[in-house]
Protein backbone atom coordinates (compact mmCIF):
# COMPACT_ATOMS: atom_id res chain seq x y z
CA UNK A 1 0.00 0.00 0.00
CA UNK A 2 1.50 3.26 -0.99
CA UNK A 3 1.74 6.32 1.25
CA UNK A 4 -0.87 8.04 -0.78
CA UNK A 5 -3.37 5.29 -0.20
CA UNK A 6 -2.54 5.23 3.53
CA UNK A 7 -3.27 8.95 3.87
CA UNK A 8 -6.55 8.53 2.05
CA UNK A 9 -7.57 5.70 4.36
CA UNK A 10 -6.70 7.75 7.46
CA UNK A 11 -8.79 10.70 6.19
CA UNK A 12 -11.72 8.39 5.58
CA UNK A 13 -11.51 7.05 9.13
CA UNK A 14 -11.38 10.59 10.47
CA UNK A 15 -14.42 11.62 8.42
CA UNK A 16 -16.33 8.56 9.71
CA UNK A 17 -15.41 9.44 13.30
CA UNK A 18 -16.54 13.03 12.73
CA UNK A 19 -19.79 11.84 11.18
CA UNK A 20 -20.42 9.53 14.17
CA UNK A 21 -19.63 12.39 16.56
CA UNK A 22 -22.00 14.75 14.74
CA UNK A 23 -24.76 12.14 14.81
CA UNK A 24 -24.23 11.64 18.54
CA UNK A 25 -24.35 15.37 19.15
CA UNK A 26 -27.49 15.75 17.06
CA UNK A 27 -29.07 12.79 18.84
CA UNK A 28 -28.19 14.21 22.26
CA UNK A 29 -29.58 17.65 21.31
CA UNK A 30 -32.76 16.00 20.07
CA UNK A 31 -33.07 14.09 23.33
CA UNK A 32 -32.59 17.30 25.31
CA UNK A 33 -35.20 19.09 23.23
CA UNK A 34 -37.64 16.23 23.69
CA UNK A 35 -36.94 16.16 27.44
CA UNK A 36 -37.45 19.92 27.74
CA UNK A 37 -40.68 19.68 25.80
CA UNK A 38 -41.86 16.85 28.04
CA UNK A 39 -41.04 18.80 31.19
CA UNK A 40 -42.72 21.93 29.81
CA UNK A 41 -45.75 19.91 28.83
CA UNK A 42 -45.92 18.29 32.26
CA UNK A 43 -45.68 21.64 34.01
CA UNK A 44 -48.37 23.11 31.79
CA UNK A 45 -50.55 20.09 32.47
CA UNK A 46 -50.10 20.57 36.23
CA UNK A 47 -50.90 24.28 35.93
CA UNK A 48 -53.99 23.48 33.87
CA UNK A 49 -55.07 21.05 36.59
CA UNK A 50 -54.43 23.67 39.29
CA UNK A 51 -56.34 26.34 37.39
CA UNK A 52 -59.12 23.87 36.76
CA UNK A 53 -59.32 23.13 40.49
CA UNK A 54 -59.45 26.84 41.31
CA UNK A 55 -62.17 27.36 38.73
CA UNK A 56 -64.15 24.48 40.25
CA UNK A 57 -63.77 25.95 43.74
CA UNK A 58 -64.78 29.42 42.56
CA UNK A 59 -67.83 27.99 40.81
CA UNK A 60 -68.74 26.13 44.02
CA UNK A 61 -68.28 29.29 46.06
CA UNK A 62 -70.44 31.17 43.58
CA UNK A 63 -73.16 28.56 43.91
CA UNK A 64 -72.87 28.75 47.72
CA UNK A 65 -73.02 32.54 47.59
CA UNK A 66 -76.18 32.39 45.51
CA UNK A 67 -77.62 29.91 48.00
CA UNK A 68 -76.65 32.19 50.91
CA UNK A 69 -78.28 35.14 49.18
CA UNK A 70 -81.46 33.15 48.75
CA UNK A 71 -81.40 32.11 52.42
CA UNK A 72 -80.73 35.69 53.49
CA UNK A 73 -83.56 36.96 51.33
CA UNK A 74 -85.87 34.35 52.87
CA UNK A 75 -84.84 35.45 56.36
CA UNK A 76 -85.49 39.08 55.43
CA UNK A 77 -88.89 38.17 54.00
CA UNK A 78 -89.75 36.25 57.18
CA UNK A 79 -88.65 39.17 59.38
CA UNK A 80 -90.68 41.61 57.30
CA UNK A 81 -93.71 39.36 57.63
CA UNK A 82 -93.19 39.11 61.40
CA UNK A 83 -92.80 42.89 61.61
CA UNK A 84 -96.08 43.39 59.78
CA UNK A 85 -97.82 40.97 62.13
CA UNK A 86 -96.36 42.75 65.19
CA UNK A 87 -97.45 46.09 63.74
CA UNK A 88 -100.98 44.80 63.32
CA UNK A 89 -100.91 43.47 66.88
CA UNK A 90 -99.65 46.83 68.15
CA UNK A 91 -102.35 48.69 66.25
CA UNK A 92 -104.91 46.35 67.75
CA UNK A 93 -103.59 46.98 71.24
CA UNK A 94 -103.54 50.72 70.65
CA UNK A 95 -107.09 50.58 69.39
CA UNK A 96 -108.03 48.81 72.62
CA UNK A 97 -106.31 51.52 74.64
CA UNK A 98 -107.42 54.58 72.68
CA UNK A 99 -110.94 53.44 71.91
CA UNK A 100 -113.01 56.59 72.54
CA UNK A 101 -111.50 60.09 72.45
CA UNK A 102 -114.75 61.56 73.79
CA UNK A 103 -114.35 59.87 77.18
CA UNK A 104 -112.53 61.52 80.10
CA UNK A 105 -108.98 60.23 80.47
CA UNK A 106 -107.12 58.97 83.50
CA UNK A 107 -103.41 58.18 83.46
CA UNK A 108 -102.30 55.64 86.07
CA UNK A 109 -98.76 56.49 87.18
CA UNK A 110 -96.55 54.59 89.60
CA UNK A 111 -93.50 56.12 91.31
CA UNK A 112 -90.42 54.79 93.13
CA UNK A 113 -90.33 51.27 91.63
CA UNK A 114 -89.79 48.70 90.48
CA UNK A 115 -90.22 46.09 93.19
CA UNK A 116 -92.05 42.81 93.72
CA UNK A 117 -95.27 44.85 93.83
CA UNK A 118 -94.56 45.92 90.25
CA UNK A 119 -94.98 42.30 89.15
CA UNK A 120 -98.45 42.19 90.70
CA UNK A 121 -99.36 45.53 89.12
CA UNK A 122 -98.13 44.43 85.68
CA UNK A 123 -100.14 41.20 85.95
CA UNK A 124 -103.29 43.17 86.79
CA UNK A 125 -102.73 45.63 83.95
CA UNK A 126 -102.24 42.75 81.50
CA UNK A 127 -105.39 40.98 82.70
CA UNK A 128 -107.40 44.17 82.08
CA UNK A 129 -105.70 45.22 78.82
CA UNK A 130 -104.65 48.51 80.44
CA UNK A 131 -101.43 50.50 79.89
CA UNK A 132 -99.87 52.68 82.58
CA UNK A 133 -96.81 54.83 83.23
CA UNK A 134 -93.95 53.94 85.57
CA UNK A 135 -91.68 56.71 86.85
CA UNK A 136 -88.75 54.60 87.98
CA UNK A 137 -85.64 55.07 90.07
CA UNK A 138 -82.44 53.01 89.81
CA UNK A 139 -83.35 49.79 91.57
CA UNK A 140 -80.52 47.27 91.15
CA UNK A 141 -80.56 43.50 90.71
CA UNK A 142 -81.50 41.01 88.00
CA UNK A 143 -85.14 40.78 89.15
CA UNK A 144 -85.58 44.54 88.82
CA UNK A 145 -83.85 44.60 85.44
CA UNK A 146 -86.44 42.10 84.21
CA UNK A 147 -89.17 44.37 85.58
CA UNK A 148 -87.87 47.37 83.64
CA UNK A 149 -87.78 45.22 80.51
CA UNK A 150 -91.26 43.92 81.15
CA UNK A 151 -92.63 47.46 81.52
CA UNK A 152 -91.32 48.28 78.06
CA UNK A 153 -92.17 44.98 76.35
CA UNK A 154 -95.79 45.06 77.57
CA UNK A 155 -96.41 48.51 76.10
CA UNK A 156 -96.28 50.70 79.20
CA UNK A 157 -94.51 54.06 79.34
CA UNK A 158 -91.13 54.01 81.06
CA UNK A 159 -90.40 57.30 82.81
CA UNK A 160 -87.68 58.68 85.10
CA UNK A 161 -88.08 59.66 88.76
CA UNK A 162 -84.40 60.41 89.55
CA UNK A 163 -81.55 57.96 90.08
CA UNK A 164 -81.64 57.71 93.87
CA UNK A 165 -84.71 59.71 95.02
CA UNK A 166 -82.54 61.08 97.83
CA UNK A 167 -83.55 64.74 97.94
CA UNK A 168 -80.32 66.06 99.42
CA UNK A 169 -78.38 64.29 96.64
CA UNK A 170 -80.67 65.01 93.71
CA UNK A 171 -81.18 68.68 94.60
CA UNK A 172 -77.78 69.44 96.18
CA UNK A 173 -76.87 71.81 93.36
CA UNK A 174 -77.49 72.17 89.65
CA UNK A 175 -74.56 69.94 88.70
CA UNK A 176 -75.90 67.18 90.97
CA UNK A 177 -79.37 67.45 89.42
CA UNK A 178 -78.00 67.22 85.88
CA UNK A 179 -75.80 64.28 86.81
CA UNK A 180 -78.76 62.52 88.42
CA UNK A 181 -81.00 62.96 85.35
CA UNK A 182 -78.24 61.69 83.06
CA UNK A 183 -77.57 58.77 85.40
CA UNK A 184 -81.14 57.46 85.47
CA UNK A 185 -81.54 58.01 81.73
CA UNK A 186 -78.39 56.03 80.94
CA UNK A 187 -79.26 53.32 83.47
CA UNK A 188 -82.70 52.66 82.01
CA UNK A 189 -81.37 52.83 78.44
CA UNK A 190 -78.66 50.25 79.15
CA UNK A 191 -81.22 47.81 80.56
CA UNK A 192 -84.13 48.31 78.14
CA UNK A 193 -82.68 49.89 75.00
CA UNK A 194 -85.28 52.67 75.39
CA UNK A 195 -84.22 56.24 76.12
CA UNK A 196 -86.96 57.64 78.43
CA UNK A 197 -88.29 61.10 77.60
CA UNK A 198 -90.74 61.67 80.48
CA UNK A 199 -89.65 62.77 83.95
CA UNK A 200 -91.27 63.28 87.33
CA UNK A 201 -89.50 65.41 89.90
CA UNK A 202 -89.06 63.82 93.33
CA UNK A 203 -91.55 65.83 95.35
CA UNK A 204 -93.03 67.33 92.19
CA UNK A 205 -92.10 70.51 90.34
CA UNK A 206 -93.51 72.58 93.23
CA UNK A 207 -91.45 70.93 95.99
CA UNK A 208 -89.82 73.20 98.58
CA UNK A 209 -86.94 70.94 99.62
CA UNK A 210 -84.68 71.57 96.61
CA UNK A 211 -81.60 73.69 97.25
CA UNK A 212 -81.70 74.54 93.54
CA UNK A 213 -84.45 76.85 92.26
CA UNK A 214 -86.93 74.51 90.60
CA UNK A 215 -87.22 76.78 87.58
CA UNK A 216 -83.52 76.11 86.90
CA UNK A 217 -84.23 72.38 86.95
CA UNK A 218 -87.25 72.90 84.67
CA UNK A 219 -85.13 74.96 82.29
CA UNK A 220 -82.58 72.12 82.11
CA UNK A 221 -85.29 69.56 81.27
CA UNK A 222 -86.74 71.88 78.63
CA UNK A 223 -83.33 72.34 77.02
CA UNK A 224 -82.72 68.55 77.16
CA UNK A 225 -85.95 67.78 75.31
CA UNK A 226 -87.49 66.05 78.34
CA UNK A 227 -91.13 66.45 79.40
CA UNK A 228 -92.06 66.36 83.08
CA UNK A 229 -95.41 65.41 84.57
CA UNK A 230 -96.80 66.10 88.00
CA UNK A 231 -100.24 64.88 89.12
CA UNK A 232 -103.68 66.23 89.89
CA UNK A 233 -105.03 63.24 91.82
CA UNK A 234 -103.60 60.55 94.09
CA UNK A 235 -104.69 57.51 96.05
CA UNK A 236 -102.94 58.82 99.20
CA UNK A 237 -100.58 55.83 99.50
CA UNK A 238 -97.68 58.21 100.29
CA UNK A 239 -99.26 59.95 103.28
CA UNK A 240 -97.60 57.64 105.79
CA UNK A 241 -100.91 56.19 106.91
CA UNK A 242 -101.71 52.49 106.61
CA UNK A 243 -104.74 52.56 104.37
CA UNK A 244 -106.37 49.34 103.23
CA UNK A 245 -106.72 48.51 99.55
CA UNK A 246 -110.40 49.48 99.62
CA UNK A 247 -109.62 52.81 101.27
CA UNK A 248 -106.98 53.57 98.61
CA UNK A 249 -109.57 52.93 95.89
CA UNK A 250 -112.06 55.19 97.66
CA UNK A 251 -109.51 58.01 97.95
CA UNK A 252 -108.39 57.60 94.34
CA UNK A 253 -111.92 57.69 92.92
CA UNK A 254 -112.82 60.71 95.02
CA UNK A 255 -109.76 62.65 93.86
CA UNK A 256 -110.16 61.57 90.22
CA UNK A 257 -113.71 62.93 90.07
CA UNK A 258 -112.54 66.29 91.43
CA UNK A 259 -109.63 66.53 88.95
CA UNK A 260 -111.82 66.73 85.83
CA UNK A 261 -111.50 65.05 82.43
CA UNK A 262 -107.70 64.83 82.18
CA UNK A 263 -106.46 63.07 85.30
CA UNK A 264 -102.90 62.06 86.15
CA UNK A 265 -103.27 59.75 89.15
CA UNK A 266 -100.25 59.38 91.44
CA UNK A 267 -99.60 55.98 93.04
CA UNK A 268 -96.49 54.07 94.10
CA UNK A 269 -95.10 50.62 93.35
CA UNK A 270 -92.19 50.48 95.77
CA UNK A 271 -91.71 47.47 98.05
CA UNK A 272 -93.84 48.84 100.91
CA UNK A 273 -96.88 49.63 98.75
CA UNK A 274 -98.48 46.20 98.68
CA UNK A 275 -101.92 47.66 99.38
CA UNK A 276 -101.66 49.75 96.21
CA UNK A 277 -100.94 46.64 94.15
CA UNK A 278 -103.86 44.85 95.80
CA UNK A 279 -106.21 47.79 95.17
CA UNK A 280 -105.58 48.01 91.44
CA UNK A 281 -108.14 45.46 90.10
CA UNK A 282 -110.98 47.19 91.96
CA UNK A 283 -109.72 50.65 90.96
CA UNK A 284 -109.59 49.76 87.27
CA UNK A 285 -113.07 48.28 87.42
CA UNK A 286 -114.51 51.39 89.06
CA UNK A 287 -112.73 53.75 86.67
CA UNK A 288 -114.11 51.87 83.66
CA UNK A 289 -117.59 51.77 85.16
CA UNK A 290 -117.36 55.54 85.67
CA UNK A 291 -116.64 55.99 81.97
CA UNK A 292 -112.92 56.77 82.02
CA UNK A 293 -110.40 55.76 79.39
CA UNK A 294 -107.27 54.48 81.16
CA UNK A 295 -104.20 55.50 79.17
CA UNK A 296 -100.40 55.62 79.34
CA UNK A 297 -98.63 58.96 79.11
CA UNK A 298 -97.49 59.74 75.55
CA UNK A 299 -96.46 62.78 73.54
CA UNK A 300 -100.16 63.45 73.00
CA UNK A 301 -101.01 63.59 76.72
CA UNK A 302 -102.07 67.07 77.91
CA UNK A 303 -99.52 68.39 80.39
CA UNK A 304 -100.26 68.31 84.09
CA UNK A 305 -97.61 70.43 85.82
CA UNK A 306 -97.65 72.20 89.18
CA UNK A 307 -95.13 74.69 87.80
CA UNK A 308 -95.63 75.15 84.06
CA UNK A 309 -92.67 74.67 81.79
CA UNK A 310 -93.77 77.81 79.97
CA UNK A 311 -93.23 79.87 83.11
CA UNK A 312 -89.49 79.47 82.66
CA UNK A 313 -88.00 82.17 80.46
Amino acid sequence: MTRQEERIRIKRRQRRKQAIMIRRIVFTVCLLIILILCIYGYLNHKRVQTLGGKIDRLEEQLKQSRSDRKNLQKELDDLEKELQEKQKELEKNQAAVYDDPEKPNVYLTFDDGPSANTDTILDTLADNNVRATFFCIAQKGEANEKRYQRIVSEGHTLGMHSYSHVYKTVYADMESFQKDVTGISDYLYQITGVRPKFYRFPGGSSNTVSKVPMKECIRYLNQSGLTYFDWNAQNDDATGKSYTASQLVEHAMSNVKVAGNNVVLLMHDEQTKTATAQSLPKLIRQLKNAGYDILPITDATPLVQHVSKDSVG
